[in-house]
């Protein structure tokens, strides 16, 4: 009986790590285009669909290099407070205190997340500003197809409260169910 049992037990072992070894290989061989060559085929596409003329390209690439530097120094920030609520998570202090330093920390990640989307924003009004009318138009049906594609891929959340404030449900996670499809006319 200990002989079959171990032999069995060998054998899942073996079983195990030749697929292992298996899968491992086969997602080498998949070749991926690395992310830099991937940018610059979405940045060309970009720049081709708006018709940018050159001096235009390099005004954007300025614009891109001085939010990217600006971003930098915010996403270290980030970083940085990330790491701080991790070391305070595992320190001994006292619950009610490491609740409060990892709220105050929050906090500072909200306004770090404030201002790179100020960043975002006034980068993306610098760079309308480059653009003629047409090229604006463009831009701008640009952006209303990527918000379709974002919404056909990504179903809007119910709003908070939705289901009354008696509702227990979520907590255990029993959700009502979703509403039925709409009928297309």
């Amino acid at each position: 009986m200990k002989k079959i049992l171990s032999i069995l037990l060998l054998s899942a072992v073996l079983t195990i790590g030749s697929t292992q070894a298996i899968a491992g290989e086969s997602a080498d061989n998949i070749q991926q285009k690395p992310q830099k060559e991937q940018q610059m085929k979405v940045r060309e596409s970009f720049e081709k669909r708006l018709n940018l003329t050159e001096e235009q390209k390099t005004k954007a690439k300025k614009i891109h290099e001085k939010g990217a530097k600006q971003m930098k120094s915010l996403m270290d920030k980030k970083i940085k407070l990330k790491k701080e609520i991790d070391a305070i998570k595992k320190s001994d202090i006292d619950e009610t205190k490491k609740h409060e330093q990892i709220s105050k920390k929050f906090k500072e990640m909200r306004k770090l997340d404030k201002k790179a989307h100020e960043i975002r924003k006034q980068n993306g009004k610098d760079f309308e500003k480059i653009l003629t009318t047409e090229q604006k138009n463009e831009l701008a049906k640009m952006k209303s197809e990527g918000r379709k594609r974002f919404e056909k891929k990504h179903p809007p959340r119910p709003p908070f409260g939705m289901f009354g404030s008696g509702f227990k449900g979520g907590e255990k996670g029993i959700f009502p169910p979703p509403p039925p499809p709409k009928e297309e006319k």
